[in-house]
């Protein structure tokens, strides 16, 4: 997970959305401070904490699998 990247969706959700830090800190139920430092791209947020977040700004989360090339020892090869 790209958190930086996360971050940066979530703030720009919320400009669009025009409520601030604490509005939306109170709405998801999730400490300011928390959404500060995942705005800032740091922190390391649970699944339950993004799922809060998203929800409140209308958001989805959705996971992506992928397979990797291994060489037969298990090692991933390019």
């Amino acid at each position: 997970m790209n958190l930086a990247a996360v971050g940066t969706l979530i703030k720009q959700r919320r400009a669009v959305l025009g409520i601030t830090q604490q509005h939306l800190a109170a709405v998801s139920e999730v400490a300011l401070v928390t959404v500060k430092l995942i705005e800032l791209g740091k922190g390391n947020p649970s699944w339950q904490t993004l799922e809060k977040l998203a929800g409140a700004l209308g958001l989805e989360i959705t996971v992506g699998v992928k397979t990797m090339n291994v060489d037969e020892t298990g090692l991933r090869v390019p």
